[in-house]
C-alpha cells in the first residue's frame, strides 16, 4: 500500500520520534524510506540581521548545509540499522513547500512528519510545517505528535 514513505528529519525530538515511527511503518509494511531535510533561507534570513553581513551570510550558509548533511547521515545510518533501503536528500527551500514538492517528485505515497502540538495564539506566531504540508499535500500524512 504504501511503498515509499517521505520522512522530514530536522534537529528536533519530535522529527526523531517521526523517522522512529516510519522506521516502525516501513517494517511493517516492506516500504522503503526517503528522508528529506529543507535549508530553509529564511532561517539563515532572519539569524542574519544586517544586510550588509555578506560574508557572514556565506559562512552561515554553508554551516547550515554542513550541519543538515551531517544530520542526514545519522538519519541514513539508523535507517540502514534497521535494514531498511533508504534515499537522503538535502534542498534549499522553504521546510513546508520543500516537503511537499519532495514526495510529488520522489513519487512516495505517505508523508511521516513530526510536530510540537502547539495550537492557538501560538501557532499563529510560530507558524506550522506540519500543519502547512497536511494543507498541501496529495498524499496522506502522518503526523507524530511529541
Amino acid at each position: 500500500m504504501f511503498k515509499d514513505i517521505l520522512v522530514a528529519i530536522d534537529d528536533t525530538d519530535q522529527a526523531n520520534a517521526a523517522l522512529d515511527l516510519a522506521i516502525e511503518l516501513a517494517r511493517a509494511l516492506g516500504s522503503e524510506l526517503t528522508l528529506v531535510h529543507a535549508l530553509d533561507p529564511g532561517r539563515i534570513a532572519a539569524s542574519a540581521g544586517d544586510v550588509g553581513a555578506g560574508a557572514a551570510l556565506e559562512i552561515e550558509l554553508d554551516e547550515l548545509e554542513a550541519a543538515g548533511k551531517e544530520l542526514m547521515a545519522s538519519a541514513v545510518e539508523r535507517v540502514k540499522a534497521a535494514g531498511l533501503g533508504v534515499t537522503p536528500i538535502v534542498r534549499d527551500g522553504v521546510p513546508a513547500a520543500t516537503i511537499v514538492d519532495t514526495a510529488r517528485r520522489s513519487g512516495c505515497d505517505l508523508i511521516v512528519i513530526g510536530t510540537h502540538g502547539r495550537g492557538g495564539v501560538a501557532r499563529l506566531f510560530l507558524g506550522s510545517t506540519a500543519e502547512a504540508v497536511l494543507r498541501e499535500s496529495p498524499i496522506p500524512v502522518v503526523v507524530k505528535r511529541s
